[in-house]
């Protein structure tokens, strides 16, 4: 039931790697949103297009897990 920004902050926190944001505007232009929570990729969000959405976060997460 919390806000998007709180949860936002919880996994901040907790040190999940990745945000994926499903919202009206990326959905509109068909994808999701992806971003890594490193500091110097703060500013950095790369629009994911549904199909394949999934398995484009698999390697994403592989991918930041081996370099942490």
């Amino acid at each position: 039931e919390e806000r998007p920004r709180v949860k936002f902050k919880d996994a901040d926190l907790i040190g999940i790697p990745l945000r994926v944001t499903v919202g009206q505007k990326a959905l509109a232009k068909g994808g999701i949103e992806l971003k890594r929570r490193t500091e110097r990729d703060q500013k950095q969000v790369e629009m994911l297009p549904l199909a394949g959405a999934g398995e484009a976060i698999a390697a994403r997460v592989r991918q930041a897990l081996n370099t942490a």
